[in-house]
């Protein structure tokens, strides 16, 4: 009966323990599929860059083909953040296992923090190649118009797309010929193109944002859990030092209450001998 009882009152630390195999195995199951997802997004990004290329070379008077590229870009910047979503929950989670120097904790930490590197890594290439296709586009609008002897800067080319007036420098354009007409279609949908890009942009910086304020508090977290950490090996180091202190006053005092003993011993022995030789000195006979 007794080794029933002891087998029942084992089992939960045997099912505690099961849990705790099945939890890690979720979570590292959780961040291969993120890990394969990056992977997937850092393909995606070398692809719209190459479509970007292509772009920029065969021109883009295809809308269809200027808006299959958005969409690509759209999809991108969706996936983007829904793995940052992801890794957000994961960071929350991170709250439950607290980290140390070593165990299932510290793989943890390291395990989402190596996978938040890698999307602000993927996500910063994206918003470079971002930036430098518009560069290029603008440039194309630009050498566009002064074959057209309209003579503009860079600047006011980025002021007039983004305030929709880039048409009214091509309203008194002659487009009698085919290839012009090619040419101005062109531009109108990079013009087109490029304000779409520039929301694309905006959305990547929001996503960035969100991924420094990620990466932050995913630093404030592994600081105050270091500081616990320190401040329980400083607090153990106290209470061992406090240990041998009371070892050794405690044989401090049994010494002394050993020696207080003795003298007090032979201070007893001393005066029953003066008060014996005293009594011998008054009374005859006393011994």
């Amino acid at each position: 009966m007794h080794q029933i009882s002891g087998i029942n009152a084992a089992s939960p630390e045997k099912n505690n323990s099961k849990l705790a195999d099945v939890s890690l195995q979720q979570f590292l199951a959780n961040v291969d599929e993120i890990r394969h997802v990056l992977t997937t997004l850092s393909a995606d990004r070398h692809a719209i860059y190459m479509e970007q290329v292509e772009s920029l070379a065969a021109g883009c008077s295809d809308t269809a083909k200027c808006r299959k590229l958005n969409d690509h870009v759209d999809k991108f910047i969706a996936q983007a953040r829904g793995i940052r979503r992801r890794l957000a929950d994961a960071s929350e989670e991170l709250v439950q296992y607290p980290e140390s120097r070593v165990g299932s904790g510290r793989a943890r930490h390291e395990q989402i923090q190596m996978l938040i590197v890698s999307l602000e890594g993927i996500m910063s290439q994206f918003a470079d190649d971002q930036a430098s296709y518009k560069a290029e586009a603008a440039k194309k609008i630009a050498a566009y118009l002064r074959k057209q002897n309209i003579e503009v800067t860079d600047s006011e080319i980025d002021g007039a797309i983004e305030n929709g007036s880039l048409f009214q420098l091509t309203r008194n354009i002659n487009l009698g010929v085919a290839q012009k007409k090619a040419l101005f279609d062109d531009m109108k949908n990079r013009a087109t193109d490029i304000m779409i890009l520039e929301k694309q942009i905006r959305e990547v910086e929001e996503l960035f944002v969100d991924m420094q304020l990620l990466v932050q508090s995913q630093g404030e977290t592994v600081d105050r859990i270091e500081t616990s950490v320190i401040r329980a090996e400083e607090y153990a180091e106290q209470a061992q030092q406090n240990v041998r202190q009371a070892v050794v006053l405690r044989r401090k005092n049994r010494k002394w209450k050993i020696v207080t003993c003795i003298a007090l011993i032979v201070l007893l022995l001393v005066v029953v001998y003066l008060l014996s030789h005293f009594l011998g000195a008054i009374i005859p006979g006393w011994k």
